[in-house]
């Protein structure tokens, strides 16, 4: 017997007199999850049971429930399937699901860094199949994340979607069959968010009620993370992000998808309005998203799949009904009449709806003052988010000071163990309303420092900035303080003052210097000739590599300003300036500035040992056959061994 079965108690015990647990496959906040096989059925299934402290807990044991009713009513292909609940004998509650191995799409994107439109198209649809029916039934996921989208090996297609953990699901238990009692009360309160930020409609991430609308506005997030590897927001601080979901202007996918990815424009479109920040400039249903898609023509494998039946497949196991026939390649111009075309995943959308005309892309959000009072939200991880709108609203004050958007790394995902293992965990819980006092005199400090940002947001530039220099004086060494002062400097053309702050905040906060927030203030004082020396002087001093890095980035950048660009590249060619650079900016300098193949080389031989985890976009960039007349040429035909050297630099990681 392994070790985990000695310090597990379930291993090797059998539950309900039919289920024998064979091993634990995953573990979260919420539960754990073991792989188990049916004694009497010799079926392998999932069993996801509730940690024991947490049942005493009726509203978490009434999530979990929850569940159970969504996963066992939506009876789709593409939805991993619950078929039984119940209670072990200390009283911790357990839920039975279909069995499904496979790479959620986190792991897969961490693999692939991104994914071609036919293949992120092809996963998309199949999540529109299994939300269309949720929706049918009135069950909104509210959690739609890359960790709980599983992708599985299925009738030939490698990459066939299994939607996971409806925990946080919004269920009409009426309508599943459960009458309702008196006793039932709304899970989510009005006002409360719960989901994942990352992923959060901007009704949700106020606390308004969500309908089937807020999952097609996470799957237009999914679409553009699939195609650019990125996120179109993703701000480090969670609050903040939350108002960039109510208040940014949507980034065209075309922006930030890397420069050997294609765009169609059509696609384009598609995701701008799922991503709409009204529900009412969205698809208005998961079969109108899907028809926008098809309508592209997108070659992509789509099974063929029925409706679940209860045909025993080859090996005698319960069959999910999937047609045993190949993939079919589907395009619009193939597409059958509804009435007589075989059932897709996509079919129990909507059978009526007829794709719609593409709208324009709303205007953003107007600035709008920040309310009186905000709540410092509690920092957690693995239990689920609870936020007071208004703190979101004081956010999007915050975020409206910065003129562009964020240029931010992705969050840290936490990749599902299995297929049933994802759990509601990755959501995080903080249960603070507006009302609630400051809990210290920095949670003080950062509250008055949001209400100034707001001035500042909404226009009272000057009152704004006043009130942050008079937070400096009482609160010298409060990070949240400083950085606003930079910011509201910036947003009041006052590049000087701007780094001043930047500089005292660094002293204070040495991490500081590594925060997106500061990107843009930096580009405005490169683009003004006053400010330019000054900018340079503070990336190559005080924030050492970190502001030698923004410094690099900014040279080399389409995105930031023309003027920026040319100073920061003036600088990067400057002796003077580039012997201050860290040895590996230093190396990249040299191998941006190398145009011709026997120069690069030479750039590659010099600064081969100083090359870090930063150089690996260019070096694979490099790497990439996409020169000469068929575009599948090496582009640097004189360097033999760029994949030898790209491999010692992961070596190095």
């Amino acid at each position: 017997m392994s070790e985990a079965a000695h310090e597990d108690p379930l291993i090797g015990t059998v539950i309900a007199d039919r289920y024998r647990v064979d091993e634990k496959v995953g573990d979260g906040g919420m539960g754990a999850v073991y792989r188990v096989e049916h004694t009497h059925m010799r079926k392998r299934l999932a069993l996801k049971v509730l940690h024991h402290d947490l049942c005493s807990y009726p509203e978490i044991v009434a999530r979990f429930e929850r569940e159970a009713m969504a996963a066992a009513n939506i009876e789709h292909p593409n939805v991993a399937n619950a078929t039984d609940f119940g209670k072990l004998a200390d009283g911790t509650f357990y839920l039975v699901l279909e069995y499904v191995e496979g790479l959620d799409l986190r792991q897969l994107l961490q693999r692939d860094r991104y994914l071609v439109p036919a293949r992120a198209v092809h996963i998309a649809l199949q999540v529109l199949g299994a939300l269309g029916r949720a929706h049918e039934l009135e069950i909104v996921h509210r959690d739609l994340k890359p960790e709980n989208i599983l992708l599985v090996e299925k009738d030939g297609d490698p990459e066939f979607v299994k939607v996971l953990d409806f925990g946080i699901a919004r269920v009409p238990v009426g309508a599943l069959g459960a009458p309702r009692t008196s006793g039932d009360k709304p899970l989510t309160k009005a006002g409360t968010v719960y989901g994942t930020p990352e992923y959060m409609a901007p009704e949700q991430a106020l606390g308004q009620q969500v309908d089937g609308r807020a999952d097609l506005y996470a799957l237009g997030v999914l679409l553009f993370e699939m195609l650019t590897g990125v996120r179109p927001y993703d701000d480090v601080d969670k609050v903040a992000l939350l108002g960039a979901h109510v208040s940014k202007p949507i980034p065209r996918v075309s922006s930030r998808a890397p420069r050997d990815q294609y765009i169609p424009e059509g696609l384009e479109l598609v995701i701008t309005q799922a991503l709409a920040k009204q529900p009412d400039d969205r698809f208005q249903s998961a079969g109108d998203f899907a028809g926008a898609l098809l309508d592209l023509g997108f070659e992509a494998p789509l099974p063929i799949i029925r409706h679940p039946s209860r045909n025993a497949d080859k090996s005698g196991a319960f069959s999910l009904g999937a047609d045993s026939r190949p993939s079919a390649k589907i395009r619009i111009d193939d597409r059958v009449p509804a009435e007589t075309a075989p059932t897709t995943p996509q079919e129990s959308l909507d059978s009526s709806r007829q794709a719609p005309a593409l709208r324009p892309s709303p205007s953003p959000a107007p600035e709008s003052p920040l309310p009186p009072a905000v709540a410092e939200p509690t920092r957690g991880s693995r239990v689920p988010w609870v936020i007071a709108a208004l703190s979101v609203l004081a956010a999007v004050a915050a975020v409206l000071v910065l003129r562009r958007p964020d240029q931010v790394a992705p969050a840290t995902p936490i990749p599902s163990a299995t297929a049933t293992a994802a759990t509601a965990t990755d959501t995080a819980t903080t249960d603070a309303t507006s009302s609630a006092p400051p809990s210290s005199p920095s949670a003080n400090a950062k509250e008055l420092a949001l209400r100034a940002l707001g001035r500042v947001a909404s226009g009272e530039i000057e009152g704004g900035v006043k009130d942050l220099e008079a937070l400096v004086v009482k609160y010298p060494t409060e990070p949240a303080v400083l950085r606003a002062m930079a910011q509201s400097y910036a947003k009041g053309k006052r590049p000087g003052d701007a780094l001043g702050a930047i500089k005292k905040l660094v002293a204070v906060s040495p991490e500081s210097a590594s925060d997106p927030l500061l990107t843009p203030i930096f580009e405005d004082a490169l683009a003004d000739p006053k400010a330019a020396d000054d900018a340079v002087a503070t990336l190559v001093g005080p924030l050492g590599k970190p502001g030698a890095k923004l410094l690099y980035e900014t040279a080399f950048s389409e995105k930031a300003p023309a003027a920026a660009r040319a100073r920061a590249t003036k600088a990067v060619r400057d002796p003077k300036v580039a012997k201050n650079l860290p040895a590996s900016i230093r190396a990249l300098v040299d191998l941006r500035l190398a145009t011709a193949c026997p120069a690069k080389k030479t750039a590659l031989d010099k600064n081969k040992k100083a090359l870090d985890a930063d150089a690996l976009p260019l070096l694979q960039s490099m790497a990439k056959p996409t020169c000469g007349f068929d575009h599948k040429q090496p582009c640097w035909p004189c360097i033999k061994d760029l994949d030898v050297i790209i491999k010692d630099v992961e070596a190095r990681k």
